[in-house]
């Protein structure tokens, strides 16, 4: 069985305390530097302040689309437009709702590198953020 190399690089979690301590132990288990706070609104603070090499964030924080606003921010700032943003929510178990990087009309909109809907295996989330990390243009 092949080991990964540890990642390296701060990862800015952004989620509801409820959950940070897990998020937390998964990304720092694999060697990235974690930096946290529990609304969109902190988290783009924190962004600019720390510079973080890519962010992670639930969708729903303070308001149900308080990721998506934050990805809106973070790619509509010369700051901050190159910096990997992920996604995480559970909305498709509580609504029905599908998004789709790939589609047109999501795209238009979801203003992020990734969507992953929850919950989310620890080796897949892991493998995205290597991923955009290595190719953060979107070569893959």
């Amino acid at each position: 069985m092949h080991t990964p190399e540890p990642m390296t690089g701060t990862i800015l979690l952004i989620d509801r305390d409820e959950r940070l301590a897990r998020q937390r132990a998964i990304l720092e288990g694999a060697g990235f530097t974690v930096i946290s706070a529990t609304s969109a609104e902190a988290g783009l603070k924190m962004a600019h302040e720390q510079k973080p090499d890519l962010v992670l964030s639930e969708v729903m924080l303070e308001k149900p689309d308080a990721g998506f606003v934050l990805g809106y921010k973070m790619k509509t700032d010369a700051a901050l437009a190159q910096v990997p943003l992920v996604l995480l929510s559970s909305v498709f178990q509580r609504t029905g709702a599908i998004f789709d990087l790939n589609s047109p009309q999501s795209r238009q909109w979801i203003k992020a590198d990734a969507y992953l809907e929850r919950p989310v295996a620890p080796d897949h989330l892991l493998a995205k953020l290597r991923n955009l990390l290595t190719h953060p243009n979107g070569v893959h």
